[in-house]
Formats: structure tokens, sequence, C-alpha cells
């Protein structure tokens, strides 16, 4: 079977690209034919990718406006799916079923629309609705991350096929976090989204800076100079460090205690997994969707009210000074984390696609 992958773009270093390239190896390793199409080339895929995998793009220009071209893009998706004779598609974001339900109307070809953010939120408030609803009415499949996606989609969009697959964890480590460094870890994209700027207020009220203890961010972004400017700003240069993406994410696990993330909102974050099967207890916002499914609150980690940065301070100062928690959570989280293995998952996707 003939399988592509429409995404927006491979080369930055986030989860989707990380949860898509992982799929896309683990397909081709069972005998799927995978070809990844991406609307932008913005530079090489920054998560490696199976030798077999033919990747190919929409737009030569890693700027060019998805809007403006998008009969354009319509009509060369249409060319490609048909040139490689592709027998379903994974629109990975539902904003990729705008350009791929069109381009195989009247066609044999089947879309699956695998959905990656919290349904609620819209990246535009005409087009995100009308992507969902469109995927809704003509993809063979709904897949979201969470349960609660998969009940928006069926209230508010009257989709009829939806199931749920979680990420799975991405990483492999015989090595765990040892809990010795005084290190709290977050790790992102410098956009809104994540909340780096309430984390770094969490952070200013935060007494543990007092005792030795450092935030690291390992991330980039457009908002990356406004958040330094932030911390220059509160005074924090000492006790922040921000890092550059890392391909070899396990080593800055293992070097952390506590994993904190400050999101807005989430789909199903994949950095929470990765954390925890590393052994790192959670702070989190309880945002709408994602760490409530990941995190058991008390037990794995804490979740705290979204967007209160007083009170992901005081979770972060509870944690800091309970070394005997630390350790507790940490034991708690990699049991926890199982229910995230590959394989079964994969199974889960061999399944919708037969």
């Amino acid at each position: 079977m003939n399988i592509a992958f429409v995404i927006n773009s491979l080369n930055r270093p986030a989860g989707t690209e990380r949860i898509t390239s992982l799929l896309a190896n683990e397909l081709v390793k069972i005998g799927y034919n995978v070809t990844i199409i991406a609307i932008h080339n913005s530079g090489e895929p920054f998560f490696k990718l199976d030798n077999k995998i033919n990747v190919l793009y929409l737009c030569s220009k890693p700027k060019t406006n998805i809007y403006l071209r998008f009969p354009v893009n319509i009509i060369k998706l249409k060319h490609l799916i048909t040139k490689n004779k592709i027998n379903k598609v994974i629109d990975v974001c539902s904003a990729m079923s705008l350009m791929s339900i069109p381009a195989t109307f009247f066609t044999k070809v089947k879309v699956i629309t695998w959905e990656h953010f919290n349904a609620n939120i819209n990246w535009n408030i005409i087009t995100s609705p009308l992507a969902r609803k469109l995927a809704s009415m003509f993809s063979s499949q709904i897949v979201t991350l969470t349960q609660t996606d998969a009940t928006i989609f069926k209230n508010k969009f009257k989709a009829k096929n939806v199931i749920t697959i979680p990420n799975p964890i991405t990483i492999e480590s015989n090595e765990k976090a040892t809990l010795q460094e005084k290190v709290i870890l977050s790790i992102g994209r410098f956009e809104r989204q994540k909340g780096f700027d309430m984390l770094i207020d969490a952070w200013r009220q935060c007494s543990c800076k007092n005792n030795n203890w450092q935030l690291k961010i390992v991330g980039e972004g457009t908002l990356e100079k406004d958040i330094k400017k932030q911390i220059a700003e509160y005074n924090l240069n000492e006790s922040v460090d921000i890092l550059p993406p890392n391909s070899q994410i396990t080593e800055i696990y293992k070097k952390a205690s506590i994993y904190v993330m400050s999101s807005r909102f989430e789909g199903l974050p994949l950095v929470l997994i990765e954390a925890m099967y590393m052994g790192l207890p959670i702070i989190s916002f309880d945002c709408e969707t994602g760490p409530r499914d990941i995190v058991e609150n008390g037990k794995t980690g804490l979740l705290v009210f979204k967007n209160d940065t007083t009170a992901l301070s005081k979770a972060i100062d509870k944690l800091t000074q309970n070394p005997s928690l630390i350790q507790e959570y940490s034991a708690n989280a990699i049991i926890a984390s199982k229910k995230f293995e590959l394989k079964p998952i994969v199974k889960l996707w061999e399944k919708i696609l037969k």
C-alpha cells in the first residue's frame, strides 16, 4: 500500500514533526511504501527519515503564502498523489485537509485526518473550523490524540468515524534521569502557545532559584528575543539558561530533576511523555487537553490551574523542597509512561490503514 503524509514542514524540531517522522519510519519497516509531502521546503528534515521514504514539496520557497497559492497547491498535490499512486493520505493536522480533500475528490484515495491540536483552538478564525468540518464530512477517519478532542469532533463537527490514538514514546534510553542535578527543564518553541512568558513570570516568584536551582529552556522561535528580554528585565540571567534544540534530547533529560510545562493549550504534548519515560516528575498547567491525559496529579506530578503563574511557582517550590517526592513521582512516571509504548500504538495505525 502507498501512503502519503501531508504536513506543513519537516525542518522544525517540534513534536508534530518528530512523531510524523517516527510513524513514517515504522510504517516503512512493516512494508508500507511511504511518501511525505511537505508544503514548505524549509531545509533538511530535522529528524532522521528512512532512506526508503520519498520526500516531496509543494512549494520551493520556504515562506510561500499557503493561502495565496491555494488553488495551485491543490492541483499540484493532486498531481503528486496520482503520480505516486497513493492509496491513502494522512493529513498531519486538520489544516492540511483544506488541500488534500479537494485534491482527492472523484478518486478512490482515502483521507485520514490526524488532528494534533486541541479541537477547540483555532489557528485561524475562518479556516480552522472550516478545515475540521470538511474533514468530518469527507475524511474516511478522524484520528485525535485525546478522548476529549474525539468528543469535540463528534459533538461540534458531527464527525462519525473518530478514533483516539495517543502519541507514542519516541526516544530510547537504558539510563534514566539521575535526579541529582538541581535542574528544572522545559522544551518547546518560543511561540505564544508554549507560554514561556508565564514560565519566566512563575520562575521570578520561585524561592528555589535562591537555593541553586536552575531553569533550562530548550527551544527556538519567533519570541526568543522577547523571552530573553524578559529574563534580563527580571534579573534572572544567572538562574535561567536557554539552549538550542538538540537531537540528542535524552542527554538533556538525564541531567534534569523536574520537567515543567507552561503551555496555554496543547494536543497531547510529546515532551511530557518523553519526560516521564526518562523518569522526570511533571509540573504543568492543566490546560483543556493534553497534560491531564498524561499526568496523574499527585502521583506522577502536579497539575495547577491553567495560566496561574503563582500556582505554578508554588508547585515548583513544593517539589524542589521535597527530594523524596521527586523520587516517588519519578518512579510512578516511568511506570505510567508504559501505556505510550510504540508497538501497540503502531498496531492501532495498522488497523485503520487496512
